[in-house]
């Protein structure tokens, strides 16, 4: 069961965040977006998901199998909405004309070179190696990290943060609200319910795997953003990053060493999921979606300035651009006023 949850999960995310790309940006989608564009907007899509059920759970003061019920309820709910959704926005881009799905692109039907073959081979030789590291170690290294015996206690107690996960006893103070409300430990809890796996097994090993993934589905879509016209460029970023995830894990704490040890935390998804993509749209004026990255944030990051990395991000790309414009108007003003 485990491992079906762990095969549909890219295609699930691929359909959601599909049906919301092609509402947002309905008459560019088919062309300026890509799949793991798609991809990474429906893994936020997901988050969000779970963010509502576990409040509408949490706030009544309901069982985790309410939780349950809830996102799955949720998920039948957006399946069926992206489906009307994609059906209806096909019916009315054809009756205006909008331009529709490319074929099969190889950049201008050119063959991939020798020296890019041999890019993307490490790259993907390097991938795999971190897969495994992931799904066959045997313990991870993280300093007061409770995700796992959080997720032990919600499935033993049926309810959340009524005990505490290192005791077993109840909170004597309770749970601060400013991390109660923080929605990861619950969707953890939901994979290991609905598959009846062992917490250990969803929380350290698989779920991990799925950021993974996800982080790099998220460079290459920096890359794509970086790099448009240089297909041999993004090979080289994406084997440079695949390589210094490996060179991070020789340091507690930095990104590589989060990513290979610590995928389930929130600070791992917010850097290397949240980050490059939201850098990504930035970079291509996305701005719709940025919101979006914003939002899924908050849902399982708490910072203690109130917004997080990623609205700093976007705030900084769009003073630059401020910046920058205010300058080269400065700059043909000038010419103007010289000519």
């Amino acid at each position: 069961m485990l491992a079906l949850v762990f095969v549909a999960f890219l295609p699930l995310a691929w359909f959601l965040g599909n049906a919301l790309i092609t509402v947002v940006d309905a008459k560019r989608s088919a062309r300026e977006w890509h799949l793991e564009d798609r991809v990474v907007a429906g893994i936020l899509v997901l988050i969000g998901l779970a963010e509502g059920a576990y409040l509408a759970a949490m706030t009544r003061g309901q069982s985790v199998s309410a939780f349950t019920k809830y996102y799955g309820s949720l998920l039948i709910a957006a399946g069926i909405a992206s489906c009307l959704v994609t059906l209806a926005f096909a019916w009315i881009g054809k009756k205006r004309g909008w331009p529709g799905r490319q074929g099969l692109n190889l950049d201008s039907i050119k063959k991939f070179e020798r020296k890019e073959w041999v890019v993307i081979i490490l790259f993907l030789i390097a991938v795999m190696a971190q897969t495994f590291m992931i799904l066959f170690r045997t313990s991870v290294f993280l300093e007061y990290d409770e995700t796992l015996e959080t997720v032990v206690s919600f499935l033993q107690t049926d309810r959340f943060y009524e005990v505490n996960p290192l005791t077993g006893q109840p909170f004597e103070q309770g749970m601060p609200m400013r991390l109660k409300i923080l929605c990861l430990p619950a969707l953890l809890t939901f994979l290991a319910k609905i598959t009846q796996a062992d917490p250990r097994l969803v929380t350290w090993h698989v779920f991990p795997v799925i950021t993974l993934l996800g982080a790099y589905l998220a460079y290459v879509s920096l890359a794509r953003s970086l790099f448009p016209e240089k297909r041999f460029h993004r090979c080289l970023f994406l084997l440079a990053v695949a390589l210094l995830v490996f060179v991070g894990d020789c340091a507690y704490g930095a990104e590589g060493f989060g990513l290979l040890h610590g995928g389930f935390q929130g600070t791992a998804i917010r850097g290397a999921v949240m980050m490059p993509w939201v850098f990504g749209l930035c970079i291509r004026r996305k701005w719709r979606l940025v919101p979006l990255v914003i939002l899924a944030e908050a849902c399982i990051v708490w910072t203690l300035y109130g917004l997080g990395m990623s609205a700093l991000a976007s705030v900084t790309f769009l003073a630059y651009l401020g910046l920058k414009n205010m300058l080269q108007r400065r700059k043909e003003g000038q010419q103007c006023l010289n000519s």
